[in-house]
């Protein structure tokens, strides 16, 4: 038996990167998954794949930032399966700004997406694990929620946000039987990062190898390489799972070391 059997997942961000590692994740585990996400060709490619290996899962292209958008994608995963036990807040957005070059649009937008989204998603969630006498909830923070870096404030302000609301969560829903946790990443291999690192504005990339460039970026921590996608997905399975059953309200690095 897996140790997600008869259980059911939304996960947002769900079409690429940990969204995905977390969705095949939780389907090797016997769960049935909802992926939501606006990449709606890969997102549905990635559903379809998980169907052709014999998993359960179903795509529903979801701005995660707009709440009649996160509360159609939480319905369907219901409606899908007939229960809803997990939710994944995954879906995100980086803006490379200090707060000077920030723009009131710019604000807006990873608010929305960052923050709202998360909020938007788990107010659609939490009425459903209520009928089911309860569930979890995992926010993909970072470890920018816990240190600063650069030119990046307004990710790293959302982050800290994210991790304020996985505390908040957990204090109002813990008596329902519902664990709010957050897992907070370091570098990942992902294709955020692979777009972190081909711009232009990045010194001495013209070039260079990406992958050399993923790895010295993504490697700089005590383990001395970036995360794969599979590690994030690792920890969310342990915070859902009964082995955690004792476990609510914290923010969990997985980061290789660099916040210690």
């Amino acid at each position: 038996m897996g140790r997600l059997d008869g259980k059911v997942a939304a996960v947002t961000g769900g079409a690429s990167g940990i969204g995905e590692a977390t969705a095949r994740r939780f389907v090797a585990e016997g769960a049935a998954v909802a992926l939501g996400d606006i990449d709606a060709e890969r997102g549905r490619q990635v559903a379809g794949e998980i169907q052709a290996a014999g998993g359960r899962a179903v795509f529903v292209e979801t701005h995660a930032g707009r709440e009649a958008d996160a509360a159609r994608f939480v319905r369907t995963a219901r409606d899908e399966f007939g229960r809803l036990d997990v939710l994944v807040n995954n879906a995100g957005m980086r803006l490379y700004q200090t707060v000077v070059e920030a723009s009131e649009e710019s604000w807006d937008a990873i608010l929305a997406v960052n923050v709202k989204g998360y909020a938007f998603c788990a107010k659609a969630a939490i009425p459903l694990m209520r009928e089911g006498g309860g569930g979890s909830i995992v926010n993909v923070a970072s470890i920018r929620s816990i240190v600063a870096g650069g030119n990046m404030v307004q990710y790293d302000t959302t982050k800290a946000a994210v991790a304020g609301l996985t505390r908040a969560m957990a204090q109002d829903h813990a008596a329902e039987g519902i664990r709010v946790n957050a897992v907070c990443p370091g570098p990942i291999d992902t294709p955020m990062l692979r777009v972190f690192v081909a711009r232009p504005d990045q010194q001495s990339t013209q070039g260079r190898d990406p992958e050399q460039l993923v790895a010295q970026r993504a490697g700089q921590n005590p383990m001395g390489r970036p995360a794969r996608p599979e590690e994030i997905a690792n920890a969310a399975l342990f915070l859902i799972s009964d082995e955690a059953s004792f476990i609510t309200g914290v923010a969990l690095p997985v980061d290789g070391g660099t916040t210690a």
